[in-house]
């Protein structure tokens, strides 16, 4: 929160620096690292200046090429044929359709494990950065309390073309920040309104500002700029040659600073650290308990505005194998049957978000368990080291404990490729431990560029150990160049970053312009007094109900809409399949946890699968069958109790450590599921073996389970029926892809209350499994 606020100040103080306070430096030295300091200081010492200039933003993802070969690759075949070996040994009997279904989805499995919602965005960011240009221009006036800043983004594709320019300026003296931001959509806006700014006020701050010492500001943020060239090693400060293209901006002399990011960020956050008391005691001039009264407030403020946030069903979608899309369809007509209105109703259905609510309580049940365990040291176990993990990555045949404890323990992959590379978040670990050193030096007292060099000396040797070796960092380059006087008037950017979290490569390459020291061009005053508000400017328009609300739309999650592919079983459901049936033909625990225990280890870890025999990954199976197992429901005595504790001695299965929990929970669950829906699905196989017509079948079910879940008198049992029999037509309808308000024309509002949306989407499920 203290961060946000702090921003919000340093927004407005960049404009507001010198305004009553015009800072010369003293005559530039010959030396280049005084020359450029003293360049950019210029912006600080006129009154107002001009700047434009452009910048492109290139990603380069690691798995660009990878993912072209994977989207539609389907199960590695050495894989499945050791799935497909498992599963005979196992005697589990699937169809060529089900093998099939299995199949997909353990290779859908895959590429999901593969490619994190991290990957996923990294590739968005790329396909829209790096065919976008930007460019921007604007001005600065100081004394005024302005400054202005316009950006134009370009879209252009060999078929197509998107450009859009949104002005916009920050107004300290009236406390206003403008923008047009309809240049955006500018045919969803009132044509009056298109050329117009809109303004936000934030007024309430002004006295928050009014007490800032600007002329400390000025000395602050000089010195921040400086600490660059005064760290750098003069090496590399160059003199570069200057081009006609220079020339022509009014170059006269250039200077290049090469450094690296690395250095960047710990240079600046360091500086930062030494002076953060008096940044925000002595230039602020906030004092702590009143920061704090602040970010209260602001918080109450936020809770009290905040809006719950209301979901739009989906549009129906012509997907009959899909239970959930038929119900919310369902949902939907009986909705518009009663004559209820979507605006009024939160037409989110109750199956989802009990789905929702279910998937979210399953999932931090397993992490509470996975979690719980007590972690025992190699020592008190006599488990292996790291030094022999990191051994095992080198021998070719492992026993299962040994590598799971290796995972778990320390977090090697025996099997896995080659390390990753330490990157940006383990770079930042090492940061903060170097920053813990510079907190002392925090004393409410300014240190300036020269004195916080003293400060980066005297602990050279923590600096160089946190930052990665000099092959290894990412390079920055910036040219300044230099016009007669000395001023900055153009500076480029080129930086290069590989974030192996990311697995990715950023390139920014950037120049601006600076130009008109002193007399910049005059903002446009009439346009200001022109603006309206955001609420005003967007009334009557498409927009105005989005802007009217725009706090309660930033906070919603939204629907995800689904995909337009044709609907398949999830993995889960489909394993869930299996157990039944390996349940159903052997009433034995163990039989159907090795049944289920290949596909789960398939999903997690599939380099397991690859390394170990048929006969072997059985074997393993048995013993996380017998170590996962409630005492009354698996308990194996005698022989088959010798053979397991043989078993857990050949694969080093014999402690906590040496199990994948999360794997052996979730298999455990799928079989005791099975376990307990052995009754209800011998009563459905009863039932389908009496009602040979789907809708009666669907009927009779759904009453079933409705009258379990919730009971119902002799009186209700006549409209329960009845409501039975039209959700048979409307299971019968959607089939045929033909569901409409027809099918529920004989509804009445008395049935309604017999509709359990949950129950309707269980029974759809079940329906959808008859061979």
């Amino acid at each position: 929160m203290r961060l946000k606020y702090l921003t919000l100040c340093l927004m407005g103080l960049s404009l507001s620096a010198c305004s009553q306070h015009v800072i010369k430096t003293n005559s530039a030295t010959n030396n280049l690292e005084q020359k450029a300091i003293n360049s950019l200081n210029a912006m600080y010492e006129y009154p107002s200046y001009d700047y434009r200039g452009k910048f492109n933003i290139h990603v380069e993802t690691n798995q660009n090429k990878a993912n072209a070969k994977v989207d539609n690759a389907p199960l590695d075949a050495a894989l499945k044929q050791k799935v497909d070996q498992y599963l005979r040994d196992q005697k589990v009997n699937l169809n060529s359709k089900q093998k099939q279904a299995l199949y997909v989805a353990l290779a859908q499995e895959q590429k999901t494990y593969g490619q994190s919602k991290v990957d996923k965005f990294t590739q968005i960011m790329a396909n829209v950065l790096n065919d976008m240009q930007f460019e921007y221009d604007g001005s600065v006036h100081y004394r005024q309390k302005l400054g202005s800043f316009n950006l134009t983004a370009r879209y252009e594709k060999p078929t197509l073309l998107v450009q859009a320019k949104v002005p916009m300026v920050l107004d300290l003296n009236n406390y206003k920040f403008y923008i047009n931001y309809f240049a955006l959509m500018p045919y969803l806006v009132n044509k009056e309104n298109q050329s117009n700014l809109a303004y936000l006020d934030f007024s309430k701050y002004q006295d928050l500002f009014k007490q800032v010492d600007y002329k400390k500001f000025a000395e602050y943020v000089k010195a921040s700029s400086a600490i660059y060239y005064r760290l750098a090693d003069q090496n590399n400060i160059q003199a570069l040659s200057v081009s006609s293209a220079d020339q022509a901006a009014g170059v006269v002399e250039k200077i290049r600073l090469k450094t690296s990011i690395e250095e960047l960020i710990l240079q600046a956050n360091l500086y930062s650290k030494v002076n953060e008391k008096y940044f925000v005691q002595s230039v602020l001039n906030i004092k702590e308990q009143n920061l704090e009264k602040l970010i209260a407030n602001e918080v109450d403020a936020a809770s009290e505005t905040k809006s719950k946030s209301k979901a739009s069903l989906l549009d129906a979608k012509d997907s009959a194998d899909d239970a959930s899309v038929v119900s919310q369809q369902l949902y939907r007509l009986v909705n518009q049957h009663f004559g209820v209105a979507n605006d009024d109703e939160d037409e989110v259905s109750a199956v989802d978000a009990t789905e929702d609510a279910a998937e979210e309580a399953r999932q931090a049940a397993e992490d509470a368990t996975a979690d719980s365990g007590v972690v025992a040291t190699a020592d008190e176990e006599g488990g292996l080291t790291e030094t022999q993990c990191t051994a095992l990555q080198q021998t070719p045949k492992t026993t299962y404990g040994d590598v799971q404890y290796c995972q778990s323990i320390y977090g090697i992959d025996v099997f896995g490729t080659k390390p990753a590379e330490a990157g940006f978040l383990s770079y930042f670990e090492k940061l903060q431990t170097v920053e813990k050193e510079f907190v002392a030096y925090d004393q409410n007292q300014f240190i300036d560029d020269q004195a916080f060099k003293a400060l980066w000396i005297k602990h050279q040797a923590d600096i160089d150990q946190a930052l990665p070796p000099v092959d290894k960092r990412n390079p920055f380059i910036m040219d300044v160049g230099l016009d007669a006087q000395g001023r900055a008037v153009k500076l480029d950017y080129d930086l290069n970053y590989g974030l192996s979290e990311l697995k990715s490569r950023f390139s920014v390459k950037a120049d601006m312009l600076i130009s008109n020291y002193g007399k910049a061009t005059p903002i446009d005053q009439a346009q200001l007094k022109r603006a309206k508000t955001w609420a005003e400017a967007s009334k009557g328009s498409m927009l105005e109900q989005t802007v009217s609300s725009f706090s309660e739309k930033l906070g919603q999650a939204g629907i995800q809409e689904r995909s337009a592919e044709p609907y398949r079983l999830s993995l889960d459901d489909q394993l869930k399949v299996i157990a039944e049936q390996r349940f159903d033909a052997t009433h034995a625990y163990e039989q159907t946890y090795k049944a289920v225990f290949i596909a789960k280890l398939t999903e997690s870890t599939p380099q397991i699968v690859q390394r170990y025999s048929s006969q072997e990954l059985q074997e393993i199976a048995s013993v996380y069958a017998y170590w996962y197992a409630d005492e009354e429901v698996y308990n194996p005595e005698g022989k088959a109790l010798q053979r397991i504790e043989a078993l857990q001695k050949k694969h080093h299965l014999e402690n906590e450590d040496q199990f994948d929990d999360k794997l052996g929970q979730a298999v455990n669950r799928l079989v005791v599921d099975a376990m307990r829906g052995d009754k209800d699905r011998q009563a459905w196989n009863k039932l389908k073996a009496q009602y040979k017509q789907p809708q009666q079948l669907f009927a009779k079910q759904y009453q079933i389970q409705f009258e379990q879940e919730n009971g119902a008198s002799s009186e209700e049992k006549v409209l329960l029926e009845q409501t039975a029999n039209i959700l048979g037509q409307v299971y019968v309808d959607a089939r045929k892809n033909k569901l409409s308000e027809k099918s529920i024309k004989s509804l009445k509002l008395q049935h309604n209350e017999f509709i359990d949306y949950e129950i309707f989407k269980e029974v759809y499920q079940k329906m959808l499994t008859i061979k």
